[in-house]
């Protein structure tokens, strides 16, 4: 009576690998099947995203069949192999997969493969210079290039870029501007719609005080992401001291944090 309760489960020896796909791809991950069907007549892939229980994808015996929530993009080979095929890769579909093959008594697993799928824009925010300096009173112009490239399958990105200013100083750190001015046009390289586009934004500040003093970061929020620059950290020259504690970078890493999510989540 035990002996018919036992389930025994093998590991395949080969290891967990990544596979790279870019949005709109299809991609085809392997499972090979065992020589003797008999003992393991049932085969599966499951798929496990990250922080999530396993989901089961497909499952075989004699025949293929697909789970409804996985329809219709991915598909799962019959004969001498199980390979999983999925069609318009999504962002949603990044996460390791794995098959097993198995019978009464005993399960093959093996380690999987994780999907990686690349974002809808490959972007990079410079600030320069890294450091200025200004009288009191005096106008000054910070500045940020942001150069993008999306991908052929951008159109699935929802929304427009946003460009945002940060600042970390002796008074609590904001967002305190949106959308900076534009400097000039955007500059697109030669080349098909994906190639690279150059912007530039300028945070322009008249009058500047004693309250202006402190690090400026340029912030793009694009496609769920968002990368921030080098910072520029700003020098007001007068009768004062800037004093910029501890305190001050905590507050700015939480509320940048906040800002994140606010805009992950909205």
């Amino acid at each position: 009576m035990l002996l018919d309760l036992m389930i025994q489960t093998k590991e395949d020896p080969q290891s967990l690998f990544l596979k790279e796909a870019k949005l709109g791809d299809t991609v085809a991950l392997g499972c090979a099947v065992l020589k003797d069907e008999k003992i393991f007549p049932e085969l599966f892939w499951y798929k496990q995203s990250l922080g999530h229980n396993p989901q089961m994808v497909a499952r075989r015996y004699q025949t293929s069949t697909i789970y409804p929530s996985f329809m219709p993009r991915f598909t799962a080979g019959n004969g001498s192999n199980f390979n999983l095929t999925i069609r318009n890769v999504k962002k949603e579909d990044e996460a390791n997969y794995f098959c097993n093959q198995g019978g009464k008594y005993q399960y093959t697993w093996n380690n999987g493969v994780f999907l990686t799928v690349k974002r809808f824009v490959s972007q990079t925010v410079v600030q320069q210079p890294v450091s200025a300096s200004a009288q009191l009173g005096d106008p000054v112009a910070l500045q940020c290039s942001i150069t993008s490239q999306r991908t052929d399958h951008s159109n699935q990105c929802q929304g427009e870029p946003s460009v945002y200013w940060f600042r970390s100083g002796p008074s609590h750190p904001a967002a305190i501007y949106m959308n900076g001015n534009r400097s000039g046009e955007c500059q697109n390289s030669s080349g098909p719609p994906s190639a690279p586009q150059s912007c530039v934004y300028t945070l322009p500040k008249n009058n500047v005080d004693s309250s202006d003093a402190g690090t400026y970061y340029c912030a793009l929020a694009a496609c769920g992401e968002v990368v921030f620059g080098n910072g520029t950290k700003l020098d007001i020259t007068g009768n004062y001291i800037v004093l910029l504690t501890f305190i001050d970078a905590l507050y700015f890493t939480v509320f940048c944090i906040n800002c994140f999510y606010i805009y992950i989540y909205m």
